[in-house]
């Protein structure tokens, strides 16, 4: 069951009144069959712990765990497996959780929320289930698809976890904001994956502000954080010197990227196509200029921002700024969510790739008019780059 506005809900606003998504109802059966958690349970967890967000602030929370001793390392590239190998693996992973409030965290949790969202290595746990799961619901496909919610009490981490000297610095600093330690853990390198399990754990932060993060939430704040620290050089440095297009697919994402010389500005479209996920849609726009957004990319939502951090970091690193046009068609390739992770690493792919150079914007809208059906006639970026005229115009 398709409607016109299902590409702007993705099972998340309930546009169609049903209550439930019918879409991933549909897609539920492609996960394993439900095991019962129940009784003593001694496993791993492949570093990574899930807070859930219904019920806000008191919420399940816990580490990840594994149905079996198959251990997958989510610091791993996941880039360029099929969509069957990523949901066959993710699918071995199950939550576990135990009803805590985020803003009031017993030390017990707190400690083993560090460990298990620190540690780089995979690390033994126990616990006691207390019965099979709660019903899936949509938080099931928070960012790759993964099993069932186990409720649990009695946890512990049974063998040593490995945690960066940074990380345990941090969370033994009781001043530190929690902007500034995770642009100093990732200029130390920390993927963005894990910077999204330390922050949902609520580990870093000004001592008395700590909250555990919803894991849905944490992802997004990653990236506006990072992009804003970004953007606080970008915005002084030099325009680029010509238009350039940047190209690269997975998975039935398609995505071009143009880059237009100009102050900064971002501007990301992004149209469902029949068959895909979602069906056919409309394009859906977000735009923000050099100041900083103030309200939610709500009609592209993770995606956006995903997309809009791995373009920053390109122009990051060779010092430059520009006019950002990033360009989203999705295929009938990709039938199941994976997350924004797809989105982050397809774009930082097409950012490695040789630019597609041009001398005005009419040229590349001569060249590239089939990218998306109507959609240069939509960019706000396009039309400014064509009416505002610049000096060395005149």
């Amino acid at each position: 069951m398709l409607f016109s506005y299902c590409s702007s809900c993705k099972g998340t606003k309930n546009m169609c009144g049903l209550g439930r998504c019918p879409i991933l109802d549909e897609i539920r059966p492609m996960m394993p069959a439900r095991r019962i958690i129940r009784g003593h349970v001694e496993t791993e967890t492949p570093p990574g712990i899930f807070v859930g967000e219904y019920g806000y602030p008191s919420v399940y929370a816990g580490p990840t765990a594994l149905f079996q001793g198959d251990f997958w390392d989510y610091s791993r590239d996941k880039f360029n497996l099929t969509m069957e190998k990523i949901i066959s693996i993710h699918s071995n992973v199950y939550r576990t959780g135990e009803r805590v409030n985020v803003k009031r965290i017993d030390e017990r949790i707190r400690e083993n929320m560090m460990e298990s969202s620190s540690t780089v290595k995979p690390v033994e746990i126990s616990f006691d289930g207390k019965m099979a799961e709660i019903q899936r619901k949509k938080e099931t496909f928070f960012e790759t698809p993964v099993g069932p919610l186990a409720l649990m009490e009695n946890l512990k981490i049974q063998s040593n976890p490995k945690i960066p000297g940074k990380v345990d610095y941090y969370y033994n600093d009781p001043y530190a904001r929690a902007g500034d330690a995770v642009w100093d853990l990732y200029s130390s390198n920390m993927e963005v994956s894990y910077l999204q399990n330390v922050l949902a754990a609520g580990v870093i932060g000004v001592r008395n502000e700590r909250r555990m993060v919803p894991t849905k939430w944490s992802i997004t704040a990653i990236d506006d954080i990072l992009f804003k620290r970004m953007k606080d050089s970008l915005i002084h440095n030099e325009w680029i010197d010509s238009i350039e297009l940047y190209s690269s697919s997975f998975l039935g994402n398609n995505f071009n990227i143009v880059l237009i010389p100009g102050s900064f500005s971002f501007e990301m479209l992004e149209k469902w196509n029949k068959g895909s996920l979602w069906g056919d849609g409309n394009i859906s726009q977000e735009y923000e200029g050099s100041r900083n957004r103030t309200s939610y990319a709500s009609s592209i939502a993770g995606a956006y921002y995903a997309a809009r951090l791995s373009v920053s970091r390109y122009l990051y690193g060779i010092g430059k700024q520009c006019r950002i046009l990033v360009m989203r068609s999705v295929g009938s390739e990709y039938y199941s969510p994976l997350g924004v992770w797809v989105i982050r690493r397809t774009v930082e792919e097409a950012m490695k790739t040789r630019p597609v150079k041009f001398r005005t914007v009419e040229e590349l809208l001569r060249e590239c008019r089939p990218v998306i059906p109507d959609g240069f006639s939509m960019s706000r970026i396009i039309r400014e780059s064509i009416f505002q005229k610049r000096l060395e115009d005149f």
